[in-house]
């Protein structure tokens, strides 16, 4: 039996609610004081002898009222602050100054893969306490903010915060931990930075080539087997890497695109398998996922594979292998599992040739090769694309949608198009911006001419120059012309077809850049 009684204040009110529970034989169970309120928790009494109690109670001075309740004030805030853990995504610990558990939310038992029950009144595990930094916070007596912590026996990295509770200014009576697992983390950062899923319906064309490339994509959508996408550049590899993820069984999971060109080499490696807080200089508080922890149960697309080092080549071939990565610093390896889709321009089988490319990595990504077609070579796609980027740039523009004079179309089916369909895509936009009436006409595209050959220097009889001369000075006029339109040494060997230690090289040996560089 429960009862509220509405009280004042008065010193010995407990002592004569007792003495009246006492003379009446009725044992109490509790007696909590909240607020101007007495709540009792004492045996049931017959009915008989209610009235009696009731009139008793009231007969003390100081208590205005007895009324029946079904709970005490401190199982109702026990069930509302278990309501609340139950709810919260985040893991929650409270670990009190014994090292015992008192509190633990559901998350926390999936993120560390143990029962709830197996956990509460039962000491936390030492290297537990230490991973969950419960240790440290004892013994500094200061907040733990956001720190990422492996967890070895869950074997996967996890983010923890800890408050430290305090009976006084120097005391502290436990420990509450937050955890969240990394997953929930790049769930939400996926959702807060994923662009819009892509899929084969979205894609536009008209050519049989392309509905092929289209349809036997569409039948590798369903395999987990490693994807290599061949083509020139601008012919749409990004997009169909994300069609084949948005298609694939792991479309609920990330997709995490990595251009591995634009990544200088360097930092390459830290960013693919991630590293621990001091693993270098200038390396993150706390550390960072790599992309393969980020892309992990997704998919992850490595664009322009043929421009990374053969060092790195040997470290991507052992993940591939094992499905496990570790850190840059860090001991502990961590299984993943990923869908790995490549992509290149690059002749992968003339750098095998050249040793530029390891031979056990292209078999390796080469598992489903899917080529894509450029667009000269699918001429009923050119008109059909670029009245879809009319459309498309004539909206954003606000402008009214004008139609191509004969003569436009014309020219767009006979340019040789060599940045494929971004080249396409670029040149529609300029004309919207240009056009003035009704039409887009010739005059309204900027269409790359095709760059003269270097002339050859002449030979110089009196000389005597060899072909061994010859031949030196036509490839450092060719070398020269190159590093006039890409200025970095990987960009001129892409061109060039050769490493970007050879083009540096050349750069040097041709006077045009120096030593230092």
């Amino acid at each position: 039996m429960r009862l509220r009684m509405p009280c004042g204040d008065r010193l010995g009110l407990i002592h004569d609610i007792s003495v009246v529970l006492r003379d009446m034989k009725i044992n109490i169970f509790s007696i909590e004081i909240d607020k101007g309120f007495i709540f009792l928790e004492c045996q049931t009494v017959a009915q008989e002898q209610l009235a009696q109690l009731f009139a008793s109670l009231k007969g003390v001075q100081g208590i205005y009222d007895v009324q029946p309740v079904t709970t005490m004030p401190s199982k109702e805030k026990a069930e509302q602050l278990n309501a609340v853990l139950t709810t919260v995504q985040d893991g929650i610990l409270a670990v009190n100054k014994e090292g015992i558990v008192t509190q633990c939310n559901p998350a926390a038992g999936r993120t560390l893969r143990m029962r709830v029950h197996d956990l509460i009144d039962n000491p936390l595990p030492e290297q537990l306490a230490e991973e969950l930094l419960v240790n440290k916070t004892f013994a500094t007596g200061g907040s733990q903010r956001n720190c990422e912590v492996y967890i070895g026996s869950v074997g996967a990295y996890c983010i923890v915060s800890t408050i430290p509770l305090r009976l006084d200014d120097r005391t502290i009576g436990g420990v509450v931990v937050k955890l969240m697992d990394n997953r929930n983390m790049r769930e939400l950062v996926q959702k807060m930075t994923a662009s819009r899923p892509v899929t084969f319906a979205e894609i536009p064309f008209k050519s049989e080539s392309m509905g092929q490339v289209v349809r036997q994509a569409q039948r590798y959508a369903a395999s987990d087997s490693t994807v290599l996408i061949r083509g020139e550049t601008g012919t749409g590899k990004e997009l169909f890497a994300r069609a084949l993820h948005s298609t694939s069984p792991r479309a609920e999971n990330n997709f995490v695109a990595v251009n591995c060109a634009a990544i200088p080499e360097t930092l390459l490696e830290s960013e693919l398998f991630g590293y621990e807080e001091g693993a270098f200089t200038g390396a993150v508080k706390g550390g960072k996922p790599g992309f393969f922890e980020l892309a992990n149960n997704g998919t992850l697309f490595l664009d322009e594979i043929g421009e990374i080092s053969v060092h790195l080549q040997a470290k991507l071939l052992r993940v591939l292998q094992d499905r496990r990565v570790r850190r840059l610093g860090s001991a502990h390896e961590i299984p993943i599992n990923v869908r790995i889709i490549t992509a290149t321009n690059r002749n992968l089988e003339e750098m095998v040739a050249q040793k530029l490319f390891r031979e056990d990595l292209y078999y390796r990504l080469n598992v489903i090769p899917l080529h894509l077609p450029p667009l000269r070579e699918r001429p009923e796609d050119i008109i059909l694309l670029a009245e879809l980027f009319l459309r498309r740039f004539s909206e954003k523009l606000r402008s009214p949608l004008p139609a191509f004079s004969p003569a436009a179309i014309e020219q767009l089916k006979a340019y040789h198009w060599p940045g494929n369909v971004r080249e396409l895509e670029n040149v529609i936009e300029r004309a919207v911006n240009l056009v003035d009436g009704p039409f887009v006409e010739p005059a309204h595209f900027h269409l790359n001419k095709k760059p003269a050959s270097p002339d050859l220097p002449a030979v110089d009889f009196a000389t005597y120059q060899t072909l061994e001369e010859r031949l030196a000075e036509v490839e450092k006029k060719i070398v020269e012309e190159t590093y006039k339109r890409f200025r970095t040494t990987r960009k001129i060997g892409a061109a060039l077809g050769i490493s970007h230690t050879a083009a540096l090289r050349k750069l040097r040996k041709y006077g045009l850049v120096s030593e230092g560089e």
